[in-house]
């Protein structure tokens, strides 16, 4: 054969390898799932009688913040160290989530400007109620589909052990371990008795409990196991006693119910089956509320205080508050020693009645310029986990900061953002991937935006693989 010859010879192709974009770690994806099952179950009632003084004044400014925090900041540690150049690792992370970046950067801001203005212990309710979420995201940001719904496996055990846990105080009227109110312990006999389970509050049971809800919705389990779970969780709300949770689950559960049928009535696509099902799962919500509420009394506080009493009367005059403030307090924020003289001059007594926002508290805190760092930062956030999750876990995130709206959760030191972000997270690996979309993806990108690669490495080359929605595991008939 001629040189000539031998030089138009084709070159062979080039084995190709399937491109692996940077994953988190086993072992920091274990810390962090070890991090939500401890906020699901360890609460400040607990480290409060376990002798460590979270939530409450005085003691070590090292007990100031949750241990779960702790142990989620160590999974990222775990993350940025693994390729021993943690800085780059954090810009990389950054620069693949810059949503999440802006969000850690703002609120790394207000917690500096908190740090003058509120001091050391409204700095770590900021770092818990807020930063933790984002230190969190960073590590979950791109764990595979499959670590995904093991997180969410996990989570709907955890609530549903709580559910249990609520009906069987509410029956029993006796709390498991207790519930504190700073150094002031709730004890029989009560007004009106709450379950609290393994929280640190009746109203964060209510909406881990609709947190779990949508979870379970967006997991799509077979019938009989959704029926019953949701029975059980529909009796723990009641047994919560949060009303503003209870109301804003139904009502949204019953209007997507509604806009399903009108959409598959206008297209032709409803079946008598799916009226069926949708008329028994109506009817059988109503069935276990009448049971509650008549034959039981753990809907006690639903049905006794049903009317706007005094905890509703607070939601009205805590804005009021502002306009006691001078312009310097109204820019800066109001020092810490002056704000329960504000909220006492409006006719409220702190720390059994004080302001009920969490957006207000915000804004009262930390003034106009430190808000407006507030907002961008968590809007970012919101945005960011929006844009990740399937249409049961966006309802899951309109109700739950709905909600929380109602209250001064996130005022406080409060675990609802870090739990709300790995439910979010956990419901995205349930969310059932389109075909065009999956054979669309580029390799190694994700379609839904949590790092799932199309994909699978085969000795015969590149194979795209079916990626299996909750529908799929299913038994045919």
């Amino acid at each position: 054969m001629s040189a000539t010859a031998r030089s138009l010879r084709p070159l062979p192709m080039p084995a190709f390898s399937a491109y692996a974009p940077p994953r988190a770690p086993r072992l920091s994806v274990a810390l962090a799932f070890l991090s939500v099952a401890m906020q699901l179950t360890i609460s400040a009632n607990l480290l409060l009688i376990m002798g460590i003084h979270y939530d409450v004044a005085g003691g070590s400014p090292l007990v100031k913040i949750n241990p779960a925090t702790d142990v989620a900041v160590l999974a990222l540690a775990v993350r940025l160290f693994e390729q021993g150049d943690p800085v780059g690792a954090l810009l990389r992370l950054f620069g693949a989530n810059r949503l999440i970046a802006i969000f850690v950067v703002a609120f790394v801001a207000v917690i500096g400007y908190s740090l003058i203005s509120i001091g050391v212990t409204g700095s770590a309710a900021l770092i818990d109620s807020y930063l933790s979420a984002g230190i969190l995201m960073l590590v979950l940001c791109d764990i595979s589909r499959v670590e995904r719904r093991v997180l969410g496996a996990i989570m709907l055990s955890l609530y549903m052990a709580n559910n249990v846990i609520a009906v069987i105080e509410s029956v029993t009227r006796h709390l498991l371990i207790g519930l504190y109110i700073g150094t002031y312990e709730y004890r029989a006999p009560y007004i009106v008795f709450r379950a609290d389970a393994l929280y640190d509050h009746p109203l964060t049971g209510a909406m881990m409990t609709s947190m779990g809800i949508f979870l379970l919705l967006q997991m799509r389990l077979r019938p009989v196991i959704t029926m019953a779970l949701l029975g059980l969780s529909l009796v723990a709300l009641f047994a919560f006693g949060g009303r503003a949770a209870l109301v804003a689950t139904v009502a949204t559960l019953l209007a997507v119910g509604a806009w399903f049928l009108i959409s598959d009535l206008a297209h032709r696509r409803l079946t008598g089956f799916k009226l069926l099902a949708v008329i028994g799962a109506v009817a059988f919500g109503f069935a276990v509320s009448w049971v509650v509420i008549t034959q039981t009394a753990i809907a006690d506080r639903i049905v006794t205080q049903d009317y706007v009493d005094s905890s509703a009367k607070v939601r009205e005059v805590q804005f009021l508050v502002p306009g006691l403030m001078n312009i310097k307090e109204f820019l800066l924020g109001i020092e810490v020693d002056r704000l329960p003289q504000l909220v006492s001059e409006v006719g409220l007594h702190p720390p059994f009645t004080g302001i009920e926002n969490f957006w207000l508290l915000a804004f009262v805190n930390l003034g106009v310029i430190g808000f407006a760092v507030y907002l961008i930062g968590f809007l970012s956030f919101l945005y960011d986990l929006w844009r990740r999750v399937p249409l049961f876990g966006r309802l899951m995130l309109l109700v739950i900061i709905a909600v929380a709206s109602t209250s001064n959760s996130l005022g406080a030191k409060s675990n609802i953002l870090f739990v709300l972000t790995a439910a979010l997270v956990a419901s995205s690996g349930f969310a059932a991937v389109r075909r065009d979309d999956e054979i669309a993806a580029p390799v190694g990108r994700a379609p839904n935006g949590f790092g799932d690669v199309p994909i699978d490495a085969s000795p015969a080359g590149l194979t795209p693989r079916r990626v299996l929605t909750p529908l799929a595991l299913m038994p045919r008939k």
